[in-house]
């Protein structure tokens, strides 16, 4: 499955095989690599700044017709980080943690986890699946929010930061053209809608 297809769930915290074989090329100077190299070995996690991000434990080689994935040596010593943003087109899988040799990475994993772990409002958002149809493919924690007064409506991104009994509380991280009064940096309130487009997140303004 190519990795712009799956659910930010299918990603963050999970080990996945992506099939890169040119980036995996130019790792020389801090993995293992072999002129069959055929694509990376990753740990997906969420960066608040970056979004969807890749930390890279290793190269590896797949055969497809034997069904085989080799893993080259890792790197204990040097962290190394790839972004979605720069895999998009690529094929990716996600891998059983339980396949033998995983547990050799488990220490790099456990200090990207401590480096970006996110505080439990964040990860209540996360869990959210109502919120998947607005949020951007690859930061999921920042969803499209339609600013609407009368017949018109305006797109603003907006930081989610927690949920409350009958709204949605977020950050606008866009200046609004045409919502007086509101400006980026702000704290705005929204609600989930119905319509016949979908799921929208909608914020009524005054007229």
């Amino acid at each position: 499955m190519l990795l712009k297809e799956m659910n930010f769930r299918d990603i963050v915290d999970k080990y996945l095989y992506i099939e890169a074989a040119g980036v995996a090329q130019k790792l020389g100077s801090i993995f293992e690599v072999t002129d069959d190299v055929t694509g990376l070995l990753c740990y997906g996690y969420i960066d608040e700044q970056a979004g969807i991000s890749f930390e890279i434990l290793c190269c590896a080689v797949h055969d497809a017709d034997k069904k085989t994935l080799k893993l080259l040596h890792g790197n204990d010593e040097q962290l190394a980080k790839i972004r979605l943003a720069e895999l998009m087109e690529a094929q990716a899988a996600v891998l059983p943690s339980e396949m033998p040799r995983l547990s050799e990475f488990k220490g790099k994993v456990e200090i990207v986890k401590q480096a970006y772990k996110a505080d439990e409002a964040t990860e209540a958002m996360r869990k959210l699946t109502s919120l998947d149809p607005a949020r951007l493919a690859m930061h999921p924690d920042i969803v499209t929010v339609y600013l609407v007064r009368g017949d018109e409506a305006e797109v603003a991104y907006v930081l989610l930061k927690e949920v409350r009994e009958v709204n949605i509380i977020g950050t606008l991280l866009s200046e609004p053209q045409n919502a007086a009064g509101l400006h980026k940096g702000d704290e705005i309130s929204f609600f989930l809608v119905h319509n016949e487009k979908g799921i929208m997140c909608m914020k009524v303004l005054e007229k």
